[in-house]
């Protein structure tokens, strides 16, 4: 059976905030894109975060919609972004359970979300979980990047990075990864490393700073 409409000042609040979702979601289409994912999740997962967007990936490989979730949870993430309000919504303690699951479930609805992005929602609302969300939605893009054999690098430079320089940095990587491997570059500028770059790759770390090299050369020589 449908929940009660929330009401008063409750309710008021609720409407607006569905209201923003709608306004602020882009509504770009959909890819089409039929490229066969694998049904297991590519890789392992810890946490509470870790559980939910691995429970999230199943369920939507069961029911072909691991695009789909993709680009829900794209959207939705565009709006929390730009919604302060939502996002104290989302984790207020205050707002019962139920309420605020039929608040992101009807918004999601309007988004043209599928219903295995909803049914992820409701969990997550229901379970008292919503402060895991941005993890969740995180860790659902990690799966999906793996499923597709791409990986995500982010890169630290003394200086801004150009595309010659992106492009080094992804020469580098795929002699180590493979040279099949699609790799995004998450750039970002660290004047204190001098000269050079590091680079993370999940939990794996090199180091090509000229900061780092200074320092293993004053542990060397003992100044």
């Amino acid at each position: 059976a449908d929940m009660p409409p929330p009401r008063g000042a409750a309710a008021v609040r609720t409407a607006m905030l569905r209201s923003s979702v709608c306004r602020l979601a882009p509504h770009g289409a959909r890819s089409l894109s039929a490229a066969a994912l694998p049904v297991q999740p590519p890789i392992a997962l810890f946490g509470v975060a870790g559980r939910y967007a691995t429970a999230l990936y199943t369920a939507a490989a069961k029911k072909n919609d691991l695009l789909a979730v993709e680009s829900d949870l794209k959207q939705f993430g565009q709006v929390l972004e730009n919604s302060p309000a939502l996002k104290a919504f989302s984790v207020d303690p205050g707002v019962p359970r139920n309420q605020k699951a039929k608040m992101f479930v009807d918004s999601l609805t309007a988004m043209n979300a599928c219903a295995t992005t909803k049914n992820a929602f409701s969990a997550l609302c229901e379970g008292g979980r919503m402060k895991e969300l941005p993890k969740v939605m995180g860790m659902y893009g990690e799966l999906m990047a793996a499923a597709k054999g791409e990986v995500t690098a982010v890169v630290n430079s003394a200086q801004e990075m150009d595309d010659a320089a992106k492009e080094q940095v992804d020469k580098i990587l795929k002699s180590v990864l493979g040279p099949t491997t699609k790799v995004n570059i998450e750039a970002k500028f660290n004047p204190g490393l001098i000269r050079g770059f590091t680079v993370e790759v999940g939990d794996k770390f090199l180091d090509y700073s000229l900061a780092t090299q200074l320092k293993k050369l004053v542990i060397l020589l003992g100044v």
